[in-house]
């Protein structure tokens, strides 16, 4: 029989070997998260377990070696669920995790002890693996909002694709009375071929997941102001042109407010910039709050912000700007009150391009700036 035992054991070492310098190297690269390292000994605490077996089958008289592999391949699932709570940014249960670690041992070492339970020693390793892997998924499904979330459901399918190997390997076992978990059987053969498999698409998840975050923290990076975690110029920039062009084709009416920070030069001169960021911060997060999830802010440079209002008329986008302008006034920021001036403009057919009708915008702010500051002035063919 060409994938003998030994065969499927060698492959799936060799496998967890080249996975383990994979997650290494993935460990490496992306040190700025946690939990990599962690999946990378449990690869390599399953190839190890795996080499164990594969000896054992060759060497039974060698018994040491099958108390060797058990005990690996129990502290692999272990280490996946550490590594998997960890990248996810969870600090793992480490003493419920450690408990059913220590009581697997236990379990190893009885029905080592006792040779009428072996049958049922062969499922401690799947009932186990079983328990360790719901606990990822319990970690795994808490994440399932994230920005790399398909990635997450990918790897969550197939840990429950594990999950249901695992509890039909527990019935196998005890159902036909499987002797040994370590021999040249066709059901053993079988379960080593699914789990070949199954590590397969476990640590490609795994690796998919780590790529996709780096993919999502990267994008943010480029799209998101450090200081406030608003959108920075750029992205703002090409939202603002997308609204435009739906102004132009499809006619959505669509609102600009353009709001800068009143006398903040005087606040990072007397108060130092360390107290100018945390009203940067403050101030952003207040008109966050008060925005619709579809509105869009944008920290437009300095201390100036810029709002995309879709589907506002003029009307509502003065009494947007007005309840951002009251909410500023009346809320301290380190017992300091800061104001802002805002200057309001709609898209309208004599706007030739985004930037024009930006720079409208700011010849209403540049007006309400001239009549005193913390007002909201309205574009009205200001003179130019």
């Amino acid at each position: 029989m060409l994938l003998d035992f030994r065969t499927l054991s060698l492959m799936v070492v060799i496998s967890s070997v080249l996975y383990a310098v994979t997650i290494a190297f993935f460990a490496l690269q992306a040190n700025q998260y946690q939990g990599i390292k962690a999946y990378m000994w449990g690869a390599i605490c399953a190839a190890i377990g795996f080499l164990a077996g594969a000896i054992y089958s060759a060497m039974p008289e060698l018994v040491f070696l099958r108390f060797v592999a058990t005990e690996f391949l129990i502290i692999a699932p272990y280490l996946y669920c550490i590594g998997i709570a960890n990248f996810l940014d969870f600090k793992p249960h480490y003493l419920l995790l450690s408990g059913i670690l220590f009581s697997a041992f236990v379990s190893i070492s009885y029905f080592g002890l006792f040779k009428t339970t072996v049958v049922f020693g062969n499922a401690v390793t799947p009932v186990y693996g079983i328990i360790f892997y719901s606990i990822a998924c319990y970690y795994l499904w808490q994440r399932r909002e994230e920005n790399f979330s398909r990635s997450i459901f990918f790897m969550l399918a197939n840990l429950i694709f594990i999950i249901m190997v695992f509890i039909l390997r527990c019935y196998v076992v005890i159902a036909l009375e499987v002797k040994s978990s370590f021999t040249n059987h066709p059901l053993n053969n079988g379960f080593l071929l699914v789990v070949f498999i199954s590590g397969y698409l476990r640590n490609v998840g795994f690796i998919v997941m780590v790529s996709h975050r780096l993919y999502e923290d990267l994008r943010a990076a480029a799209f998101q102001d450090f200081l406030t975690k608003l959108y920075n110029r750029r992205a703002t920039q090409q939202y603002l042109e997308q609204q435009f062009n739906l102004f132009k084709r499809h006619r959505f009416p669509c609102s600009l407010i353009l709001l800068d920070i009143d006398h903040f030069k005087a606040v990072n001169d007397n108060y130092g910039h360390e107290i100018g960021d945390q009203v940067l911060q403050t101030i952003a997060s207040t008109l966050k709050a008060q925005l619709r999830k579809t509105d869009i802010l944008g920290r437009w440079g300095g201390e100036e912000f810029l709002v995309l209002l879709p589907n506002t008329r003029i009307k509502h986008a003065c009494e947007v700007a007005e309840k951002l302008r009251e909410k500023i006034q009346t809320q301290p920021i380190n017992e300091l009150f800061c104001t802002i001036s805002s200057g309001v403009k709609m898209l309208d057919e004599d706007d030739l391009s985004a930037d024009m009708a930006v720079k409208r915008t700011d010849d209403a702010l540049y007006e309400a700036k001239h009549l005193g500051r913390n007002r909201v002035v309205i574009y009205k063919n200001l003179p130019s």
